[in-house]
């Protein structure tokens, strides 16, 4: 059975900036895949090019058997192809129910379907039903991320890339939504995951891609990249020993270096 989601040999430049060179891999129906990456790596990037937001200079990605490279955003949305954006908040004015509400608009299922969708959010997210008339720029930052999931859920995505699930948000909140992820990933929803942590990853996901300078350094199992010890001093250093004659220290397994893009 063909991978619902193929990238390959995407090329991506800024102008002249070249960020993405070559990148190839695919992601299994049903599987949760860690996108990871040295500070600038082109992760997030990525991620825009496979959702619709960029268009590649070169390379391909398929999806659910068909070439789709380069269509917009709004189409892919419908096909079930959908992008939760690191750092793009909910609309602050607005309630959580008018959050909910706006991005029903963009679905072209029947009301009654929409109304059963909504109701399966709020009972994976039941703060947001707590706080349905309040408006989402009071929410705490672990409940406006759970608000930008439930968005992304109400269209039930067959494939749903998140960037930058846990950043900023406290330990007990990362937990929640990790929860969340593992629901997602136990009803064969595929996810491809750029995450800060090693650690996180390798608790969420079983497979890893690692991003370098916008090439693959590493794909394979995420048990093997904690074994790296090159690339765990990558994540903590960002490259910046490469080429200064130092030897960096070696990273420890049970650490957990972050990165930003």
């Amino acid at each position: 059975m063909t991978a619902p989601l193929q990238v390959r040999d995407i090329e991506f430049a800024y102008e002249r900036m070249n960020v993405l060179f070559g990148v190839s891999f695919e992601v299994e129906a049903g599987e949760t895949l860690a996108l990871l990456g040295t500070n600038g790596a082109g992760k997030s990037t990525l991620l825009r090019v496979i959702a619709g937001l960029e268009r590649p200079s070169g390379g391909v990605v398929t999806f659910d058997g068909a070439d789709v490279t380069g269509l917009p955003a709004e189409q892919l949305v419908g096909r079930g192809l959908i992008l939760v954006q690191g750092g793009r908040a909910p609309f602050p004015d607005l309630s959580v129910a008018d959050n909910i509400e706006i991005q029903s608009l963009t679905s072209r299922h029947r009301p009654d379907w929409l109304a059963t969708r909504r109701e399966l959010v709020l009972e994976t997210f039941p703060a947001l039903r707590r706080r349905w008339l309040e408006p989402a720029g009071v929410l705490s930052g672990g409940e406006q991320q759970q608000l930008v999931l439930a968005k992304a859920l109400l269209l039930d995505p067959k494939v749903l890339c998140i960037d930058e699930l846990s950043l900023g948000l406290a330990p007990v909140v990362v937990q929640m939504l990790l929860d969340v992820v593992r629901s997602l990933r136990a009803t064969g929803v595929t996810l491809v995951i750029v995450e800060q942590s090693l650690n996180i990853a390798a608790e969420l996901c079983e497979r890893a891609v690692f991003l370098e300078k916008g090439h693959v350094r590493f794909e394979g199992r995420t048990s093997e990249l904690l074994e790296r010890d090159d690339i765990a001093r990558a994540v903590f250093l960002g490259g910046a020993a490469q080429g200064n004659g130092r030897r960096p220290v070696a990273a420890g397994r049970r650490t957990k270096p972050r990165v930003k893009e």
